[in-house]
């Protein structure tokens, strides 16, 4: 349980470019930036003055791990909540889906606010990729703003809608042939039993042994494991990633995503 009038923004991330977001909007207001699965177990009760989320958005939807910990833990009516979603494009409905979970609490979501930045889910369906780290230029302008709306506690869910292509993207089967999609797998021959992967891992789906690296049934679609194994053993659908295709945020580092 956590009581007290301290503000916090809880975070979830794989690549970076979430944590990167919270980092910074923490140094701006003075709060504390942690990540969702370091508290899960530890919190079922939050009552701080303030509490941001932000979050990459996946399917269209917040990620399963988010949506999850907002339903389990319990919050105060009285606490300024606000979302911040990272996307390569388009944000889907994951602000409103948060705002209805929090509505379920008695709790309103207040502001809401779309990053778009750089997509890690290309690597799917693409090789040679050319990521425009340009589209990362604007960040310190948008988490300026976000501050300053979080300072004066402001009201604004202009960014909190629904979204046509997200609604669909969530339909039963469609939603689990994109889950199928972005299956990832290992390549035992390449895998050097490193233990990046199992320490990234934001679900803990990952171990290691000396009988080899498992993967587990709580993926979370992150794409982490692809994207910072330094072996490129990690697959997805398949398919062998290429060193130059791996996207992590460039001012994170991967020991900044090690999970407790």
């Amino acid at each position: 349980m956590r009581r007290g009038d301290g503000t916090m923004i809880l975070y979830f991330s794989g690549t970076g470019n979430s944590l990167a977001i919270a980092k910074k909007l923490a140094e701006k207001l003075g709060d504390t930036a942690v990540h969702i699965s370091d508290i899960q177990d530890e919190c079922m009760r939050i009552c701080d003055k303030s509490i941001g989320f932000v979050f990459p958005v996946y399917f269209g939807e917040l990620p399963d791990p988010v949506r999850i910990f907002a339903e389990y833990v319990h919050f105060s009516p009285s606490t300024y909540f606000y979302g911040v979603a990272t996307c390569g494009s388009m944000p889907g409905r994951a602000l409103l889906s948060l705002k209805k979970i929090l509505s379920g609490k008695d709790c309103t979501l207040s502001y809401g606010k779309v990053c778009c930045m750089i997509a890690n889910s290309t690597i799917a369906s693409k090789r040679h990729i050319q990521y425009d780290l340009h589209r990362l230029d604007g960040e310190d302008d948008i988490v300026a703003e976000i501050a300053e709306a979080v300072r004066s506690q402001r009201n604004n869910q202009q960014d909190i809608r629904s979204s046509l292509a997200a609604n669909v993207m969530n339909i039963g089967w469609l939603k689990r042939r994109g889950q199928k999609w972005f299956r990832i797998a290992v390549d035992t021959d390449a895998c050097v039993r490193c233990g990046i992967c199992e320490k990234i891992c934001p679900s803990h789906n990952i171990s290691t042994d000396e009988n080899g690296l498992t993967i587990g049934n709580n993926c979370s679609h992150c794409l982490a494991c692809v994207h910072w194994c330094p072996q490129q053993a990690m697959r997805v659908r398949g398919r062998k990633v290429l060193p130059e295709d791996q996207y992590h945020h460039p001012g994170v580092e991967v020991n900044n995503l090690f999970r407790k």
